[in-house]
This record gives structure tokens, C-alpha cells and sequence, in this order.
């Protein structure tokens, strides 16, 4: 009422409420913004990660809520209304249905049960987030997107890709509905892969080099045949990495892998001496 006291009553009657609400936006946006940097700068290293990331989804939803209440009463509408008024059980059951109300509560059912934290790195697979099959020949895939998460918010899950490093806000109810995978509670990761072979190639003789090339590497990697086709057959490698990076293990397997199948492709085109 103070913001009013030096306007005209005419204007103060009739925009009184709006100046109020205004006030208590920009009041109320300003000490969000100012409430997470200093959660974003000393939560994490005075709490944990996983406290960190409790205190800042709690924060936010006790401000916004704080900040829906103040706008309510710049209006006039006190909360005994807001919380017994038929009108506010109309509000909740219509935003019930909605996918903002329902991201919200997901993201506290994430904060609750901890499937992850900031900070982990994880894999999901959602049915709203489907990817198209490669068409070389390959086993069965997973649509899975793996990032590190960077935050949880009321609406969003945040991760960074660590395929490209591109950012990915991601709905809380999606997340919480898909399958979840974090990398951060498996010490070793698994890898497999396959590669088709030209049906001339003696299968014994490659996978027999193979599995003794293999065998220099610092994990252990099987080699073992997968399926056979018109014209090639399927050769499977599996095995384990520390890192959740299986891209660099698959290049030092290809590394050894090319010459290999080139050497006895050569030998089978060449045909019995």
C-alpha cells in the first residue's frame, strides 16, 4: 500500500490491485534469482549433491508458492479462500489432468525416491522419445538418451548429452515414467557389438585370431559367432569397461578388428594356392 499512497484515489481504485501485483512479481522474482545462485554457489559443496539437490526443488517450490499466494492477495483474495474455496478444489482437479501439474508432482516423486542426483549419469528410455533404427545390419537397439544430469527442477529434468554435449530438458513425468538407467551406482560398464562377415572368410580361423589379439587388451573381450546369413555371417563381441565412454574401447576393438578380417578376406579371394 505504501507503492500507492501518492497516486490519484481514481487510479488507485481502479489499478490499485494490478500495481500491487506487479510489485509482488518483481519482488518475488528477485529473490528467486537471488535465492539460486547463492544455492546454485553453496548448497552442493556444504550438503552433498543429493541434499543439495532436495533443499534447491524444495526452495523453488516453497518461493513459487510464496509468490502465487502474494499475487492472490494483491487482489484481495485471502487464503482461507484459496485453500477452502470450492473455486481453488475447481482449479486443482482441472490441473490435475494437465502436463504442467503433473511434472510438478513427478518432480517431487524424483526428489523422494532418488533414482538419481545431480551429477549422476544416466540413460533413459522413454515411449515419447523414440529414434529411428540404423539400416546397417545390427542387433535389436535401445532409444536410449545418456547425459549427465545438471538439475532438477519443478518442470524439467536438465542433462547434458554426452554423445554431443548438447543440453536436454527433459519433462519430470516423462522421466519418471521411463526406464531408467544410472551408470553412476554400476561400477563396470557393458559393451557389445556385432559386424557381419563375408561368408568366404573361414570363420574358425577368424575368430581364433581374433580372440588371441583380443587377449592384449587390458579387459577381457569374447569373440563368438552370432548368426549366419545368404552371404555373410555375424561375428559378436562383448566385454566390460570402467568407463561408461564404450566408444573408445570399440575403437581399439575396430583398431584390431580391420586388419584381421582384410588379411583373410584377401586369402579367401586368392582361392587354394
Amino acid at each position: 500500500h505504501l507503492l500507492l499512497v501518492h497516486l490519484p484515489p481514481s487510479i488507485q481504485l481502479k489499478y490499485g490491485d494490478i500495481f500491487r501485483a506487479a510489485v509482488v512479481l518483481l519482488v518475488g522474482g528477485a529473490l528467486s534469482a537471488l535465492v539460486e545462485r547463492w544455492l546454485n554457489r553453496a548448497a552442493a559443496d556444504a550438503m552433498g549433491s543429493r541434499r543439495a539437490t532436495t533443499v534447491r526443488f524444495l526452495a523453488r517450490l516453497l518461493l513459487y508458492l510464496a509468490i502465487a499466494l502474494a499475487f492472490l492477495a494483491a487482489f484481495g483474495v485471502g487464503l482461507s479462500s484459496v485453500v477452502f474455496g470450492s473455486a481453488f478444489l475447481t482449479v486443482i482437479l482441472g490441473l490435475a489432468g494437465q502436463n504442467c501439474f503433473s511434472n510438478l508432482i513427478a518432480g517431487i516423486g524424483l526428489i523422494l525416491f532418488h533414482p538419481f542426483e545431480v551429477g549422476d549419469h544416466i540413460s533413459f528410455v522413454a515411449a515419447q522419445y523414440g529414434v529411428l533404427m540404423p539400416s546397417f545390419p545390427h542387433e535389436q537397439l535401445k532409444p536410449a538418451y545418456s547425459g549427465i544430469v545438471t538439475d532438477i527442477s519443478l518442470a524439467y529434468t536438465t542433462l547434458v548429452q554426452s554423445q554431443d554435449g548438447v543440453t536436454m530438458m527433459v519433462p519430470n513425468g516423462a522421466i519418471i515414467q521411463a526406464s531408467v538407467e544410472n551408470h553412476k551406482k554400476t561400477p563396470r560398464a557393458p559393451f557389445r557389438f556385432r559386424f557381419d562377415v563375408d561368408l568366404a572368410v573361414d570363420a574358425d580361423a577368424l575368430i581364433t585370431a581374433l580372440q588371441s589379439a583380443m587377449n592384449r587388451l587390458t579387459d577381457p573381450v569374447e569373440v563368438k559367432l552370432g548368426d549366419v546369413g545368404p552371404s555373410t555371417f555375424a561375428v559378436i563381441v562383448t566385454g566390460h569397461t570402467p568407463s561408461w565412454e564404450t566408444d573408445t574401447v570399440k575403437h581399439q576393438i575396430l583398431q584390431i578388428l580391420i586388419p584381421i578380417v582384410k588379411r583373410l578376406k584377401a586369402v579367401a579371394d586368392a582361392g587354394p594356392a
